[in-house]
């Protein structure tokens, strides 16, 4: 046998350990990928002339017996295999579902379309990354703005399983058109609706010279005769891998503050599901697919004191759009203890720029950790392994 590995030999070892997540965007398609370990394996040359590849190397003992006399030879013991051992995987990553138009924005509506609803031309301000929270429920959340004037219109369209949207929030969901309590010149037409078992929602706001019950009608009716051109979205399946979200009064008293070159740490302010809300604005939040914790880290008193707010957000089952962090523009690699895979991406406002993010996996779930905007994100990676080493099923 050859106990040598070819380079393409290496190369496909790699590959397969490196292995993560699926449906890895490329051009258009946005193809979410789980981050995932794998076997490592041995590559066995010389069986019957071919290559194969097996979990491991097993070795053949043989016990010749007695030694042979002239007149008695008896037969040699026959060869003992050992038996090959059962491969261990260590937890996958969450069973993944069907993200509503196969999580494209493009596959529910057009520019154009848009643009006729809001009356002025419009562009789609997508996310620079995916946090996995719209994707563990199945869901897409989609933003076009004003094009060449500053959030002069905004569309937003939201499309969910039925299954993850109480009778609650649909029944808080007001429609038809509103002013804007800050812009008497401008108003906010939405409509929703149940269709195959998507909740799809669209809210138009624009200048009311232009946008009416009607351009929030047309683009509903629109998005949801499309629906049937895409697999019906489904939430990914929970694992006992999945962490439970954390509660921020715990987070707060197990972090030592020093860590983060401070003296105390308090904590600030923290997410709520609450009640459904009017705008309808973070149904993650409401379907307890995330939460988050903001943290205030302070020294010193009087005049000589000193402060910075970190952010902390929770994704169980994150990862299946941890690639798209991975890929963003701009992504750093970081070190953090503990973590499959982390980096420092850029932030996720839509509508304005935003400082960047610690954002790290075990290879089922996701962790951002969102330090002031005056401290670079790399300061924040000690403070992430040890939030990290706290996050439990």
């Amino acid at each position: 046998m050859n106990p040598e590995l070819t380079p393409r030999e290496h190369a496909d070892m790699r590959d397969t350990i490196l292995a993560g997540a699926q449906r890895l965007r490329s051009t258009s398609q946005r193809r979410m990928q789980v981050i995932a370990a794998s076997v490592a394996f041995v590559l066995v040359a010389g069986i019957s002339g071919g290559a194969i590849a097996t979990a491991s190397l097993i070795g053949l003992g043989t016990d010749p017996g007695p030694v042979a006399t002239p007149t008695a030879t008896p037969d040699p013991e026959p060869s003992v295999t050992a038996p090959a051992p059962e491969p261990t995987v260590p937890p996958g990553p969450p069973a993944e579902g069907n993200v509503a138009f196969e999580g494209e924005c493009e596959n529910a509506l057009s520019d154009g379309e848009v643009e006729v609803a809001a009356g002025i031309p419009m562009m789609l301000s997508d996310y620079r990354w995916r946090t996995g929270a719209n994707e563990v429920l199945g869901g897409i959340d989609c933003v076009w703005v004003s094009d060449g004037a500053y959030l002069e219109a905004i569309v937003h369209l939201l499309a969910y399983p039925s299954a993850v949207v109480s009778e609650e929030l649909r029944a808080g969901t007001p429609t038809g058109c509103r002013p804007v309590a800050e812009d008497g010149s401008r108003v906010e037409c939405t409509q929703a609706a149940l269709a195959d078992d998507t909740w799809v929602l669209v809210r138009v706001t624009g200048a009311e010279t232009s946008v009416n019950e009607a351009s929030a009608d047309g683009l509903l009716t629109q998005a949801s005769t499309r629906l049937a051109d895409h697999p019906s979205p489904v939430p990914a399946t929970r694992t006992d891998e999945w962490w439970t979200l954390p509660d921020c009064n715990e987070v707060v008293a197990a972090v030592d503050p020093a860590v983060y070159g401070f003296e105390r740490v308090a904590l600030l302010a923290q997410s709520s599901p609450g009640e459904p809300t009017e705008a309808q604005s973070d149904l993650t939040l409401i379907s307890g697919a995330t939460s988050w914790c903001e943290l205030h880290f302070t020294s010193g008193s009087g005049d000589s004191s000193s402060g910075e707010v970190v952010r902390i957000d929770v994704v169980p089952g994150g990862a299946i759009a941890f690639q798209t962090a991975l890929d963003a523009a701009d992504t750093q690699p970081v070190t953090v203890d503990g973590a499959q895979a982390a980096v420092i991406a850029p932030g996720l406002n839509r509508y304005e720029g935003a400082g960047s993010v610690v954002v790290a996996t075990d290879g089922v779930n996701v962790l951002m950790v969102t330090p002031d905007f005056i401290r670079p994100a790399s300061d924040a990676a000690a403070l992430t392994s040890i939030l990290l080493s706290m996050m439990h099923p």
